[in-house]
């Protein structure tokens, strides 16, 4: 895929010296170029609907921005999506097991020979317990086929008023776009009600809302020839037109349990469901909040909003608090 800058207004949120990937439909971008593009994605929304100050502290415009590091987290969740994603001959080409810890000479020694094949180690307890994931979920009858049929990790880029927009679908199907999530139940509630807090915690339909807003788009980007890097076949070909002429798809959420049993339930976004309503106005506000934010501050100052002093009052303080003053509880 070939990367080139492109002029754009201040508005697109892009460095000077930037290397922007183009608008279109990409198959097989890397993570690394994807979160490295500085395009506004769903994380970049929902900071931008009421913490614009972090959005800013997170992006490419402070100079101080913490760089990212590599948790163990974020590559166990790499491997995951290999295996889910693209299957399980897929992950065992990449990854092996490790029987010892890595602080220990056999364990280094382990280690150096799986990198040294070529492969990345895992500990053997969550290599077990990805390829447990992968399996739980395919067993599952309503989600067994979630990650089958159709391309892993696809990202669109596309150009709106001025401003970048990504979006990257887990796993893009003729009539949906499937997203897989993990999650980790600490309070021990059901384990669909956690999902559901999860959800609404982090703001899921949010995101979906602008990933089938990305999905929509891609009709155009075929027609227009904008498709990067994808598979050359007729039969790939004749998919892609069939998928992206489709108007009417669900979203659904795959979640899986990443601690206990790692058991697995999806909720749907139907076509027309309106909790997408709301969720679009949500991401107009965050790209209002962006534009107002830009006007003011700019890419080069740091975006300090002043705010005048505001009085205390007590019904604005969590209803927990004023329950606690009423009952001495």
């Amino acid at each position: 895929m070939t990367m080139h800058p492109v002029g754009v207004e201040a508005h697109a949120v892009v460095a000077a010296t930037a290397d922007l990937i183009p608008d279109g439909i990409h198959f097989g971008l890397s993570e690394d170029a994807y979160h490295g593009d500085p395009a506004l994605g769903s994380t970049g929304l929902k900071d931008l609907i009421d913490n614009a100050p972090d959005f800013w502290w997170s992006s490419w415009m402070n100079p101080a921005r913490p760089e990212a590091n590599e948790t163990d987290a974020i590559k166990f969740g790499r491997a995951v999506h290999k295996c889910v994603l693209e299957g399980q001959d897929a992950f065992l080409a990449v990854y092996a097991p490790c029987d010892h810890p890595g602080n220990i000479k056999a364990g280094k020694e382990e280690r150096e020979a799986i990198e040294a094949a070529g492969k990345l180690p895992l500990k053997r307890d969550e290599y077990n317990r990805i390829l447990a994931a992968s399996a739980f979920i395919r067993a599952n009858s309503f989600l067994g086929d979630a990650f089958n049929g159709g391309q892993p990790e696809v990202s669109v880029f596309w150009t709106e008023d001025g401003i970048r927009f990504k979006a990257r679908f887990d796993y893009l199907k003729m009539r949906a776009i499937a997203d897989l999530k993990s999650i980790r139940n600490p309070l021990n509630k059901s384990f669909v009600q956690a999902c559901r807090d999860r959800i609404a915690g982090l703001d899921y339909v949010v995101s979906a809302a602008h990933y089938m807003d990305a999905r929509r788009r891609m009709a155009a980007f075929v027609k227009a020839g904008q498709v990067h890097n994808a598979p050359d076949s007729e039969q790939f070909r004749s998919w892609l037109i069939q998928a992206a002429g489709i108007t009417e798809f669900a979203f659904v959420f795959v979640f899986w349990q990443a601690e206990g049993a790692p058991i697995s339930h999806g909720f749907k976004i139907s076509p027309g469901n309106p909790i997408l309503e709301s969720a679009k106005a949500t991401i107009a506000k965050a790209v209002w909040n962006y534009r107002r934010f830009m006007d003011e501050f700019g890419t080069t100052a740091a975006w300090v909003p002043s705010t005048p002093l505001e009085e205390l009052d007590e019904t604005t303080l969590p209803v927990w608090w004023q329950v606690k003053q009423n009952t001495g509880r």
